[in-house]
């Protein structure tokens, strides 16, 4: 029987929450069967049907293999989906036995399955149901391990990867809203174990958010907290933007050069940041811990020493800050003529006119004779730090191809590109 009651959310609501969709011809929907998710499945069909819309709706459900009751699970939000008209997917997370880290790897994994079927059928935007709570317990995750202000921005209305927005339209809305919403339309949802489970930190925080609620630190005050900083980050990210193309140069050998005295005479945040900035570029895309940072900075300041960090070399120099990849940790790769293969997750690489099946592709570093290789190149007068964190083409133990040179093996080239620079 139809609930008397009126719906939770008016149809304005609904149509607000969902307003920066209004000219899409496909979006996709990430839905488990819980209740947030399935709670966003059933508003988007309400939105078409009050907007009078033809878009096209991908309902895409993950099935992790970590419990025995998923594959009927995902079949639920199947019948769910389709009776709303939405296609739906079940895509299977194939995986070894899991034993740490559960619901990091599975997120993890659960985001490339999906950014990977969005590529796919030319899908730009993914729709996820995290609500408030979801917000706030985030923010005191981030806030009892000390993050900076990047940090407790905690979960974004809008995030962009690999050129799809994951989008987050019922962040303002909490997770008693979602159930209200399901139980007013007579719907299910699927209360996955997990969930309830005190062995994570998640779920820790938030069998104790009560405390902060008599504390009269309610979800709301929070969220406006969040969004003041995020508006603070904005600012801030605007300026270390402008100082960054400023003082810091990318060279397609793979390092940076940051000017000095110039960046020794701003702020010593702004200086974090261009710094954190340069680490990630040249280990390429590796997160940088801003502890180890602030106390690699430290040190610097104080010394006036080379330091490492991140696999990067930060060095020192009378007029300039160099930093460059840290000469370990290099692994081969194999490439064949006319194949293109990243290496290092920093260089692209193209090997033209090859006479032999297959190269090896490792740091210049690994040959014996690499002085010799390099006379009366542009590599000479480079710095051996510079020069050693380079790929170059080996058989075997020889090293027979240098980066960007022609002729140097069987008329072959090996062109060499910073992933940075073509980004």
């Amino acid at each position: 029987m139809q609930n008397k009651k009126s719906f939770p959310i008016t149809d304005d609501q609904i149509s607000n929450i969902f307003s920066p969709l209004i000219n899409k011809k496909k979006i996709a929907l990430a839905v488990s069967g819980g209740r947030d998710s399935n709670a966003l499945m059933l508003l988007i069909s309400k939105w078409i049907l009050i907007e009078i819309l033809n878009i096209e709706v991908h309902v895409l459900t993950i099935n992790h293999k970590l419990r025995k009751e998923s594959d009927n699970e995902c079949l639920q939000v199947s019948k769910i989906a389709k009776s709303y008209g939405f296609k739906h997917k079940i895509i299977t997370w194939s995986h070894k036995e899991i034993k740490t880290s559960i619901q990091e790897q599975a997120r993890e994994a659960r985001y490339k399955l999906m950014l990977n079927y969005l590529k796919k059928y030319e899908i730009d935007v993914l729709l996820t149901g995290h609500t408030l709570d979801d917000q706030v317990e985030t923010f005191i995750m981030r806030l009892s391990k000390g993050s900076g202000l990047d940090g407790l921005r905690s979960i974004q209305k809008d995030r962009v990867i690999d050129q799809i927005t994951l989008h987050r339209p019922l962040l303002g809305i909490k997770r008693s809203m979602t159930t209200k919403i399901l139980e007013y339309s007579n719907k299910g949802w699927i209360d996955d174990p997990y969930n309830d489970d005190p062995r994570f930190e998640r779920i820790k925080i938030r069998k104790n958010l009560h405390y902060l609620e008599n504390l009269n630190i309610s979800h709301e005050s929070i969220y406006k907290s969040i969004s003041r900083l995020t508006r603070s980050q904005e600012a801030i990210k605007n300026n270390v933007n402008k100082l960054f193309f400023n003082l810091v140069e990318i060279n397609n050998l793979g390092y940076l050069t940051i000017k000095r005295p110039q960046i020794d005479n701003i702020h010593e945040d702004f200086i974090i940041r261009i710094l954190q900035r340069c680490l990630r570029i040249v280990s390429g895309g590796k997160r940088v811990s801003l502890s180890s940072l602030e106390k690699v900075y430290n040190d610097i300041s104080r010394t006036y020493k080379s330091k490492t960090i991140n696999g990067c070399i930060i060095k020192v120099l009378s007029d300039r800050y160099v930093v460059a990849r840290e000469i370990r940790d290099f692994k081969s790769m194999y490439i064949k003529s006319g194949d293109e293969i990243t290496w290092d997750n920093r260089f692209n690489i193209l090997l033209k006119s090859s006479a032999t099946d297959a190269l090896i592709i490792k740091n210049l570093g690994a040959s014996n004779y690499l002085k010799n290789y390099c006379q009366d190149t542009y590599l000479e007068n480079l710095p051996k730090y510079i020069i050693n964190a380079l790929p170059g083409g080996f058989i075997k133990d020889k090293l027979v191809l240098l980066p960007n040179i022609h002729n140097i093996y069987s008329s072959s080239d090996l062109i060499v590109k910073f992933k940075s620079l073509e980004e």
